[in-house]
């Protein structure tokens, strides 16, 4: 069986070149505008495109040097969920602006006091008029420093169950009083990716809400499947940057394979990673057949994740000491500059202990694949039905 795509000569390839060769270097929105920008959305945004074509696309727009120009939260993530379940007032601020890289966005989801269970989540929003005043506090939020707009999970009725009072909305973050962000320091040496933010008082328009409320848990599930799909590329960096090809490619053109130890292991990880991007195949054809991203989404997520580290780790110590200095060549082949800088095999490697933990802890993917997949008994969860502020006056009594 062939598990590459379209040849050289495919029709839809050639007409993607020729609009590559007239727009060689294109705004936003031409990029919008020709559907390119986000071919798998549905018209007027994108062409609707089926999960082959999504790839053609995206290696010829390689191919051209062409780098499309907005924010992958709001094209892959929180934008379908606008484009789904918002308003009409939200779709006609937001979208456009997303889409196009005019505004960033990310996404609110993760709490002090929550760990790895995102139900526990505490922060809430009451109702006041027009409006809804959101008080609490998000950590580990990817690029909030930058954010324009964030697609914030809050607690709309703390007596409703667990999961049954959370609602989704969009904040504008640089334009709202009461928004702190705050950056968390990381060891890479470069700009950090992680943020703390507060709200203390925020008002965010009754317009800004996705879908009804009480729907906060199924937009939020939606969401994360749709980036643990994405996260499942065979890049190192959750599906960005450098792959187990790249990594034969490189320790060939170095002599490495000629050592039986790192020949073994290379040949682990190109079977990893040949396993990543065939699932990724999977993922794809899924979405040819109009299926939603379920729990299959975690397996991917599961395996790449940690492959990425294995992948990363091995480049650098067939390196020996020279591995220990920053900016020393690891192959004599082209880095990615993927996922700001992050694609590159130094930054990749101080990156990677992340990998395993974002959108989801590989415990908590082994739980989704364990209880929905496999069918094995649920893990017990107290706290999930009644009402959820008086359990937590429980688990307090008990605790004290």
């Amino acid at each position: 069986m062939d598990f590459d795509i379209a040849g050289e000569d495919d029709p839809r390839r050639l007409e993607i070149r020729e609009w590559a060769k007239k727009h060689p270097n294109p705004t936003a929105r031409e990029m919008l505008d020709s559907g390119y920008e986000v071919p798998h959305w549905p018209a007027p945004y994108g062409l609707g495109a089926s999960a082959e074509l999504q790839l053609i696309i995206d290696d010829e727009l390689k191919r051209a040097g062409i780098k499309r120009f907005g924010n992958l939260v709001a094209q892959n993530n929180c934008g379908p969920s606008l484009l789904t379940h918002g308003t009409p007032e939200a779709k006609a601020r937001y979208l456009e602006k997303g889409l196009m890289g005019e505004e960033n966005w990310c996404q609110l989801f993760s709490e002090p006091s929550g760990g790895s269970d995102l139900g526990a989540l505490r922060t809430t929003a009451t109702r006041d008029g027009d409006d809804y005043i959101i008080r609490g506090q998000k950590i580990w939020t990817s690029g909030a420093n930058h954010a324009h707009i964030g697609c914030i999970v809050v607690r709309t009725d703390p007596h409703a169950a667990k999961h049954a009072g959370l609602t989704c909305f969009l904040v504008e973050l640089k334009n709202s009083p009461g928004v702190t962000v705050r950056p968390i320091e990381d060891m890479t040496g470069h700009e950090n990716e992680f943020n703390e933010v507060f709200f203390d008082e925020v008002r965010v328009p009754a317009s800004n809400r996705l879908g009804e409320e009480g729907d906060g848990w199924r937009l939020t599930m939606q969401m994360l499947g749709s980036e643990r799909v994405h996260m499942g590329k065979p890049g190192a960096v959750w599906g960005y940057g450098p792959t187990a090809r790249d990594l034969v490619t490189g320790l060939h053109a170095i002599g490495k394979l000629d050592d039986g130890a790192v020949r073994d292991e290379a040949a682990k990880l190109y079977i990893e990673g040949e396993m990543v991007r065939l699932l990724n195949y999977r993922r794809l054809s899924d979405h040819v057949n109009a299926k939603r991203p379920g729990p299959e989404s975690a397996v991917a997520k599961m395996i790449a994740a940690p492959h990425g580290q294995k992948l990363l780790a091995l480049a650098k110590l067939v390196q020996g000491q020279a591995g220990l200095i920053a900016g020393e060549k690891v192959f004599p082949t082209p880095e990615s500059t993927d996922f700001d800088g992050r694609g590159s095999w130094d930054v990749g490697f101080w990156f990677s202990p992340a990998i395993t933990l974002g959108v989801g802890t590989q415990e908590v993917l082994k739980n989704v694949v364990g209880e929905r997949l496999l069918g094995l008994p649920r893990e017990l969860d107290p706290s999930a039905k009644g009402d959820w502020a008086e359990n937590q006056k429980a688990l307090s009594r008990a605790a004290a």
